[in-house]
């Protein structure tokens, strides 16, 4: 403790003490402490500073309890009898208990901004989601929170409020409507993630006329808002799900619905200028898991999209999707490829335009962030506390 107190003491005076919020949660008593930090900080310098640094330890420490204790509450997600869910809370306390620095500069965070104090209310897997598998298998506890506080943060800053609160609090953002080719009408929204899911925080779907989805896109905002990465592509279920599929395209005027959502997620990051665009593989998908069948093939989707797959595990898609032109096509199809990009392009519009005027570019992830970042991708999975 007292190597962490001389490291970052000046953070502390600068209001930089989240990345050391939860040091204390789990360890000595508020007095010990102070009286220690105090003595070992006065034989360095000025007394003054030292029982300042002590006094901030200790608001910490009351502010990490406090947090730690409030993330145990509201919690509808831990489902079952009174047994269940005690031992629920058991495993989210050892796993919380296990990572102390990370838990508690996300849950602060989480509790710190009135949106994400409603998000976590409407979801309170916020609040572990971390613990879990969580967009690839090989992300490790760090990655996983950098993921996560990387999204949020981005989105608090770049997304309109209004937009936030429908998605992230309401549940759900209506986009608008398209027309399809017999006349029937789908409806584009944006979604956060599914109860207790592990693919991604952002969800774009494509519903039929009863609201009921048919195909989304699930995507994560990282690296400071410089890249995003896809952990989901589905269809609909069900027996009869590749006819739907092909009645879908046909009346998409020959367009794949697949090729729709994956413009989508093109034109959002080219709202923000993201420009690197990642996707999970068969390989690393956090619902892979050698006991269970894994139907999904991303990699071929993948590929065809002359995406390249990384050293961990997810594609690297191109920067901009190859697209071809009226003269690519012959003469006897451009009808119905001008039908398609018209539709295409009301898609994105739709999109961008829920999206806002495009922010200045000045979203720089703070310096906690930009410090994980050299590590982020070298942190080994620590299956212990996957599930």
């Amino acid at each position: 403790m007292n190597k962490f107190i001389d490291r970052y003491g000046s953070e502390l005076a600068n209001g930089g003490a989240n990345l050391i919020v939860a040091a204390g949660s789990f360890g000595h008593t508020g007095g010990q402490a102070s009286a220690r930090e105090t003595s070992v900080s006065t034989a360095h310098g000025n007394p003054h500073e030292a029982m300042y640094r002590a006094d901030i330890l200790n608001a910490l420490r009351l502010s990490a309890r406090s947090s730690f204790v409030g993330s145990l509450f509201g919690r509808h997600d831990w489902r079952g009898s009174t047994y269940r869910r005690c031992v629920a809370a058991v495993k989210y306390g050892i796993r919380a208990a296990g990572m102390p620095l990370l838990h508690g500069r996300y849950v602060n965070f989480v509790h710190q901004h009135p949106l994400m104090l409603a998000c976590r209310h409407r979801d309170p897997r916020l609040l572990e989601r971390h613990q879990h598998r969580f967009v690839s298998t090989r992300w490790g506890r760090r990655q996983r929170v950098h993921g996560l506080l990387s999204h949020y943060r981005f989105a608090l800053k770049c997304l309109p409020s209004q937009l936030f609160e429908a998605v992230y609090v309401q549940g759900n953002a209506p986009l608008g409507t398209l027309t399809m080719k017999d006349g029937s009408l789908l409806t584009l929204c944006l979604r956060p993630p599914i109860d207790k899911g592990c693919e991604g925080e952002l969800c774009i779907q494509l519903n039929d006329a009863d609201d009921q989805p048919l195909y989304r896109i699930v995507f994560t905002v990282i690296d400071g808002g410089q890249a995003l990465v896809i952990g989901c592509l589905q269809g609909p279920g069900g027996e009869q799900s590749k006819e739907r599929v092909r009645a879908l395209t046909r009346h998409m005027h020959g367009m794949r619905p697949k090729q729709l959502m994956l413009s989508l997620v093109y034109a959002f990051a080219g709202q923000f200028r993201i420009r690197r665009i990642l996707a999970v593989s068969n390989a690393v998908h956090p619902l892979r898991h050698r006991r269970r069948r894994f139907d999904a093939d991303y990699d071929s989707f993948w590929l065809e999209q002359k995406g390249h797959v990384r050293k961990d595990g997810l594609f690297a898609l191109p920067v901009a999707p190859a697209r071809k032109t009226e003269a690519d096509v012959p003469s006897h199809h451009r009808s119905a490829f001008r039908k398609r990009e018209a539709l295409r392009v009301e898609s994105e519009r739709l999109l961008t335009d829920a999206l806002g005027t495009m922010p200045p570019r000045s979203f720089i992830a703070p310096v906690e962030e930009r410090a994980l970042r050299r590590s982020f991708y070298n942190v080994h999975p620590e299956a212990s506390w996957t599930s």
